[in-house]
């Protein structure tokens, strides 16, 4: 092994202090553009079920339909838009496609209508989200994967901050009848997201290309083994990670059925927990960061799985406002963790060009994953009880783990960082 000299060494540490110009428009970019959504999401299971009659199965479908859409669409446009020339013009548009089809659920009069809308939505965002990731990507080669992500994942909970306390001002404000405000407000955020993405990205790709398509994926080269092995655990753990959505209705539902809160008193203990949430999900983002640069190795993966745990056992209990906030933060703890590492893994995990395929097929296995869990614990609920539902939510997380054990001992296509 050749030695550095003092020069050589102060160059290649010198980046990695400083965080690259792409890498903080997008977490800009994100930061607005989770406020506008985030402003709808957690209403929007009450508005289902309270202003269009829909059931939790209902909710979960909607929402399941949704992430799927999400994720096909990611997968599709992973290795055909990631690396093109024009991608930051394809990613503004789907920003853009976002923002409208949300604010349009003011309008809607039937849960058809919302669902379309929404599937609308989420369809456009995963058209962008492999775009956001391979720049994101490119731009932190030399500064660590994990402080890139986390910055842009700590803006864009800051939005879900953002957003979430904007939907509480209107609900103390005007009440049940301020869900169409809120999907109407959010149209406003949305638009400033729109107009960072397009103005601030540079996007100096070092691996674009002037063709509409990459390379044919018949002739992509295979995954290494062990992230094959990762998927079929996403796959399996996706089965228990049911939409944040529902446990929110659970909540609140929960509270309003015991003949506690008000209607309106319910729904604000359940935005407050969900307020915790986005706010432990957002402290969570720079530790989260440092540890996955620190500790790259799958077991990092394995215990965000693992916290999923005892937030079904919560959700399992009657609710109460103490249920709900402990819940919810460990649910934020949950999600940081497990939202950073597994995005660190898969950069490491294969070559440079294949990073828009990878994240790709992580997304669609994921979204398929979603909606099968959505409506497994959905219908469970409906057709049951929740906490039969949550119970089985619980013993799926724990197998989705286990399945992470042989990606930790397959040493033959260890990605880099992890010898």
């Amino acid at each position: 092994m050749v030695a550095l000299t003092a020069t050589e060494s102060t160059e290649r540490s010198a980046p990695c202090r400083q965080i690259p110009h792409d890498v903080w428009a997008i977490s800009f970019t994100s930061l607005f553009s989770d406020w506008s959504y985030e402003m709808l999401l957690p209403i929007l299971p009450f508005f289902l079920a309270i202003d269009l009659g829909a059931s939790p199965l209902v909710v979960g479908l909607v929402e399941g339909l949704a992430v799927l859409a999400q994720s096909v669409s990611q997968f599709i446009s992973g290795p055909r838009l990631a690396h093109r020339i024009d991608r930051r013009r394809v990613g503004t548009a789907g920003y853009a496609t976002t923002t409208v089809s949300h604010a349009l659920i003011a309008a809607a009069t039937a849960w058809p209508y919302a669902a379309a809308l929404r599937i609308t939505a989420w369809t456009a965002r995963g058209e962008r989200q492999p775009i956001k990731k391979a720049i994101l990507a490119d731009a932190s080669r030399r500064v660590g994967a994990g402080r890139s992500f986390d910055l842009e994942q700590m803006f864009d909970s800051l939005g879900a901050v953002a957003g979430t306390v904007s939907a509480v001002m209107v609900v103390l404000t005007e009440g049940l009848s301020g869900f169409r405000t809120i999907f109407a407000i959010s149209f406003v955020p949305g638009v400033v997201a729109v107009l960072l993405f397009h103005r601030l990205v540079w996007d100096r790709n070092p691996s674009a290309s002037s063709q509409p398509d990459t390379v044919p994926r018949a002739t992509s080269p295979a995954f290494p083994r062990r992230f094959n092995w990762f998927l079929a655990s996403v796959a399996v753990f996706g089965l228990a990670f049911f939409n944040i959505l529902l446990g929110l209705l659970r909540i609140g539902s929960g509270l309003i059925g015991s003949g506690g809160p008000s209607a309106v008193g319910g729904i604000l203990v359940a935005l407050v927990a969900y307020l915790l949430y986005s706010l432990v999900y957002t402290g969570m983002s720079y530790p989260a960061g440092v540890l996955a640069d620190r500790f790259p190795r799958i077991g990092l993966v394995a215990v965000g799985y693992l916290l999923f745990v005892p937030v079904d056992l919560l959700f399992i209990q009657t609710p109460s406002d103490v249920i709900a906030f402990l819940a919810f933060l460990i649910a934020g703890v949950q999600i940081g963790l497990s939202d950073v590492a597994q995005s660190t893994w898969i950069s490491r995990a294969v070559g440079p060009g294949e990073v828009g395929r990878a994240f790709g097929w992580f997304g669609a296995i994921q979204g398929v994953s979603s909606l099968g869990a959505s409506v497994l614990i959905g219908a469970l609920w409906t057709a049951y009880s929740a906490p039969l539902a949550f119970s089985v939510s619980a013993v799926l997380a724990m197998a989705g783990t286990a399945l992470l054990i042989p990606v930790a001992f397959d040493s033959r296509s260890s990605p880099a960082g992890e010898h």
